[in-house]
């Protein structure tokens, strides 16, 4: 896994550096990477030149990017950026976050945008008027923000050079994008960022993006500016983002000990079932993706646990040989006594797997293996010990799990306090590397809890609190998780506080023959 070494912003459809400023400086007091502003044709310094065509545009602005970098574009400048990375073959895009960035910034086919009766009029004003309607875009950038009024000031006291022919070539390429379809074909992670009160973007918007399965962070107290209105809030969601990608600094390094991952799950074993809503949940699903027709003689259930996931491969596979395999010891004392459905028990790290070559029919992993980070050597012993027929099954977590929680700490400090775990990407690589082939797809999940309490005590009953290396010792501070529940509060919905988690799927098997 490589380090993401650059960091580059692509403005959007009034774009001058000159709106990154306050992101840029908030950014540089919490990472330490290389920071590039890139703009558009007929924008700022590029203003004298002419809009290209959509590839030719495209390859213009790849052409721009250093290696390893991760992209962030905000608005138009957005949309772009998500077709520059998911370009086939593109090298450079370690990671996207996307600003105020619809799938379609005009409404089509019943997804939410700005009606195009709406900008068809917008686009005709600004052919009249492109100074007084660029000042009505200004209102319209800053509306819903709490610092509505410092924030058009701002953006009405930076008048640009208006090119009026470039300007209204860019609105049509605006208004012509749509990228609903590569939401679910990126390859590589992302993040979409909105501002809760976008005049622009309309919030359904943002949640039609967060159910096609794609990490959504929204803003509260934002319009179609949170970059400018609050640099400090996105750019700790940016350096979260970046530690993920790279999560110790280290490429392949785990940011937490396998020793504290099983001493935390075995202090859990009592408490798990009562806890394990989500993971019981994806452990059916995972179960019920076995094809009718499998008929494996050995079984192992990587990360075990209490033996729920034990239990329902017995009743699916009454045959078989089961081998219940976890870290954590006390584990699998629980489940030897309360669900004695497995043939065999063994206390072992997945990564160096104690079983024979060739001698398992179908390896079964229910969120378990995103304790792993060594993933080419963990799809190396998948590879040794499955037999010639032989399957994997896996669910494991992405980076997008606990986003909301994570976002919130960042806004009390800059320390670690949630788990990070692998994107999809490095498990494609993988799998495609391990010799393995088959579906690799990942969904979003989303819970609501009363209470941020409440979401903390089940986190700690699974055993999947915060375990970093990184992370603060003894006890955290009654003003600092004040603060935080502060935060958090604000992201509350109807149904409660949303806790979301992006859960991989790996359907697999040797040489490709899924049945």
């Amino acid at each position: 896994m490589s380090q993401v070494e650059n960091l580059v912003f692509l403005h959007g459809w009034d774009g001058d550096p000159r709106p990154w400023q306050p992101l840029l400086a908030a950014v540089r007091e919490q990472l330490e990477l290389p920071l590039h502003c890139i703009g558009l044709p007929g924008f700022g310094e590029r203003s004298a030149e002419p809009w290209p065509q959509e590839e030719a545009l495209l390859q213009q602005l790849y052409q721009s990017l250093p290696r390893n970098c991760v992209l962030v574009g905000h608005s138009l400048g957005g949309m772009l950026a998500l077709r520059l990375a998911a370009r086939p073959g593109q090298t450079k895009i370690r990671g996207m976050i996307t600003i105020s960035a619809n799938a379609c910034f005009v409404a089509r086919d019943n997804w939410p945008g700005m009606p195009r009766c709406t900008f068809e009029s917008f686009r005709a004003a600004f052919e009249r008027d492109p100074h007084g309607t660029w000042e009505r875009f200004c209102a319209l950038q800053s509306q819903g923000d709490k610092a509505m009024r410092a924030l058009l000031k701002h953006l009405r006291g930076r008048r640009p050079d208006i090119h009026p022919e470039v300007w209204l070539q860019s609105l049509d390429c605006l208004a012509g994008l749509d990228n609903r379809a590569l939401l679910q074909e990126l390859a590589i992670p992302a993040l979409y960022l909105f501002g809760r009160n976008d005049a622009l973007v309309p919030r359904a918007a943002a949640e039609e993006i967060r159910a096609s399965g794609a990490p959504v962070v929204v803003v509260a107290g934002c319009g179609h500016k949170p970059h400018l209105s609050q640099p400090g809030q996105v750019a700790g969601q940016l350096r979260q983002f970046v530690q993920g990608l790279s999560p110790t600094g280290a490429p392949g390094a785990a940011p937490f000990d396998k020793s504290a991952v099983a001493r935390s799950f075995g202090r859990a074993s009592s408490s798990y079932d009562d806890c394990a809503h989500l993971q019981r949940a994806v452990c059916r699903q995972l179960v019920n993706m076995a094809e009718y027709h499998w008929v494996p003689r050995t079984i192992v259930d990587l990360g075990s646990g209490t033996g729920f996931g034990t239990t329902l491969l017995r009743q699916h596979f009454p045959q078989a040989h089961i081998v219940a395999l976890d870290l954590a010891e006390a584990m699998l004392r629980f489940a030897r006594s309360e669900r004695p459905h497995a043939g065999g028990y063994i206390a072992a790290d997945a990564e160096q797997l104690p079983l024979a070559d060739g001698s398992v029919d179908l390896v079964f992993s229910s969120l378990a293996l995103q304790w792993c980070y060594r993933l080419p050597q963990l799809f190396a012993e998948f590879g040794r010990v499955l037999a010639p027929q032989g399957h994997c099954l896996v669910a494991t977590l992405g980076p997008g799990t606990l986003a909301e929680l994570r976002n919130s700490w960042a806004r009390v400090d800059t320390g670690v306090h949630v788990n990070r775990f692998l994107p999809l990407a490095d498990w494609r690589d993988a799998v495609r590397h391990g010799g393995l082939q088959g579906e690799v797809r990942r969904e979003q999940r989303l819970l609501y809890f009363d209470s941020l309490r409440r979401l903390m005590q089940e986190l700690k009953g699974v055993g999947a609190h915060n375990i970093n290396r990184a992370a603060r010792r003894g006890m955290t501070g009654r003003a600092r998780l004040q603060r935080l529940g502060v935060a958090y509060e604000s992201l509350r919905q109807p149904r409660g506080l949303p806790v979301s988690y992006e859960v991989i799927y790996l359907k697999l098997a040797r040489g490709g023959d899924q049945g």
